[in-house]
């Protein structure tokens, strides 16, 4: 984390935008010390699922106070809300404007400098930006080439604090995009390498991580995993589970990391006569004997983590079917091994209930 005040632009005016653990653990005091040769004013407070309102709050902070660069520190909300504000802010209008496409982001935005402390989302190495509109209920991802981070630091000491809950859920988050990029339609030779290296290193260190918060070779895997899973599924693009995860999520108010942990065996289970070599090919990669043996391990490991096996706590009832039709239809549903009809789609809701 030392190297951030050698990465920046000479002379940035510097936006640093944290979490709000970043500021409780002390970690903040550190960052203004690393940023002292640099002009830096400080953004505090995203919230998970990151609301266009805040968002814009964020962009509006930035242009009041003229910034050129942004430094996120915190998990895959702050920095995906940080993400969106660094390339709005050199332009016109409110991010909704770009959420839902009113406006087309044209190119390169602010330097952006991403700084993750949860191992999970691997929002530091894509173009994506996942947002929610809370009037709506729609969460989708604004994405433009350009916005790739210019920077980032995957230190795992940045991890080591993170809690019990949260380190299961974004490994989760994790494990499901680096097998969904190795499963997906759109999946490449380079696309298939890492996300095989990061199912590798997740499905080994996610256990023993969960066991012991401070075994930092577990956290030194986890980070390597999920940075690899999203340099993955960049080219790859994901599958059902986050397409179906995106509107069951924002409707239900689920973190993502644990939505998608719900999601992942039965969508797995779903799609495992589609895949079935390639579910055998990561199986040898972790020492299964089998894509059969493999699934049942990782519906083991989420039971042994606590994760529920449906969305009945958190309300689900049938009212909200049609809601999730009509958006799971993005690009990570048709990237997905096979096509799901509405029908099964209401088969697979049913089963949640």
């Amino acid at each position: 984390m030392e190297k951030l005040r050698d990465c920046l632009p000479k002379g940035a005016k510097v936006l640093l935008a944290v979490g709000n653990h970043v500021k409780k653990s002390g970690l903040l005091e550190r960052l203004m010390r690393i940023l002292a040769d640099f002009e830096t004013v400080v953004f505090c407070g995203i919230r998970a699922e990151p609301p266009l309102p805040e968002v814009d709050e964020l962009i509006g902070f930035g242009r009041r106070n003229a910034v050129s660069a942004i430094v996120a520190v915190g998990g895959g909300s702050v920095l995906d809300a940080a993400k969106a504000a660094a390339a709005i802010i050199p332009l016109d209008g409110t991010v909704g404007d770009y959420f839902y496409q009113r406006k087309a982001i044209p190119g390169k935005g602010l330097f952006f400098a991403a700084l993750p402390t949860t191992a999970g989302t691997g929002t530091e190495a894509t173009p994506n930006s996942v947002l929610s509109d809370p009037d709506t209920d729609i969460k989708k991802s604004i994405r433009h080439d350009s916005m790739f981070p210019d920077l980032a630091i995957v230190d795992p000491e940045l991890t080591y604090s993170c809690p019990a809950d949260l380190t299961a859920h974004s490994g989760l988050d994790a494990l499901t995009q680096a097998i969904e990029s190795y499963i997906s339609r759109n999946a490449n030779t380079v696309s298939k390498a890492l996300a095989a290296r990061a199912v590798q290193l997740i499905f080994a260190a996610l256990p023993k991580v969960c066991a012991d918060l401070n075994d930092k070779n577990a956290r030194r895997d986890m980070a390597e995993g999920s940075m690899a899973a999203a340099l993955a599924f960049a080219q790859s693009g994901l599958g059902a589970v986050h397409g179906l995860g995106h509107p069951i999520g924002s409707k239900l108010h689920v973190p993502h990391g644990l939505c998608c942990a719900i999601l992942l065996p039965k969508i797995l289970r779903r799609n495992q006569d589609y895949c079935s070599e390639a579910l055998d090919e990561l199986a040898l990669n972790c020492s299964c004997a089998g894509g059969e043996f493999f699934v049942e391990k990782i519906e083991k490991l989420c039971r042994d983590l606590n994760i529920p096996a449906d969305f009945r706590k958190f309300g689900m009832e049938r009212e909200i079917f049609p809601f999730v039709l009509k958006n799971c239809r993005s690009g990570s549903m048709r990237s997905n091994p096979r096509s799901f009809e509405d029908g099964e789609i209401i088969e697979i809701l049913e089963s949640l209930l």
